[in-house]
């Protein structure tokens, strides 16, 4: 429901690697397994994102030798409307601030990790509370560590949120909320508008945006 901070996803993972986060992509492999309640997936992924169709830069591209390779590996549960997710993430290849090419140095070939835990509880009826940390132990750049929570309301054809978080970079940190509403319409559709308050250690910034979808 939430666009969650600035990065979109985790920034522990999004914004130190130059992975397939909006607006870039790659190819990649995925596979799930559920065993009643429980739900194990693991995904592989050329460890570089690109936006091209055709070249060395096109989104079918697979090459972990000079791209590196991005694995993705998650636990879940789910219960009673509520949901509990742990993973680990494993990046070998370039950093997302490294722009020295393909120039294989040591410290681009270690394998780096990000860690997250997030998950979803149902107070009560259309009440909902999140929550989710990460950390990056392993990479001496980007952001190290994030934390975020937020409540949902759902009722009868609306849900409305808010979420708050913080991500800490080497160089700076960032605090981001956001108060979304979500109106559903006909079947299928939706409209979302959305407003944010993104502030960091140079400027603070307001930001609105609106959703619409349609699920065929």
């Amino acid at each position: 429901m939430f666009t969650n901070s600035s990065c979109g996803i985790f920034p522990t993972l999004s914004a130190n690697y130059p992975i397939a986060n909006y607006p870039v992509a790659s190819v990649g492999m995925d596979y799930k397994l559920k065993l009643g309640n429980w739900h194990v997936e693991t995904s592989i992924y050329n460890g570089t994102g690109y936006n091209m169709f055709v070249g060395k830069e096109n989104v079918f591209r697979f090459c972990p030798k000079t791209d590196g390779i991005l694995s993705i590996t998650s636990l879940n549960y789910q219960n009673n409307d509520s949901g509990y997710y742990m993973g680990i993430a494993l990046h070998s290849g370039m950093s997302a601030g490294d722009e020295s090419g393909n120039d294989e140095t040591e410290e681009k070939k270690k394998l780096n990790t990000v860690l997250w835990g997030y998950a979803e509880q149902k107070l009560s009826s259309g009440l909902y509370a999140l929550f989710q940390y990460s950390i990056n132990p392993t990479e001496k750049q980007g952001c190290r560590s994030y934390v975020g929570g937020g409540l949902v309301m759902r009722y009868k054809k609306i849900e409305g949120g808010v979420f708050a978080d913080y991500a800490d970079f080497t160089t700076e940190h960032e605090w981001a909320s956001e108060l979304t509403c979500k109106f559903l319409f006909g079947k299928s559709g939706y409209v979302q508008p959305a407003f944010h308050l993104i502030a960091n250690t140079r400027e603070c910034n307001w930001v609105g945006l609106i959703r619409l979808g349609y699920e065929i």
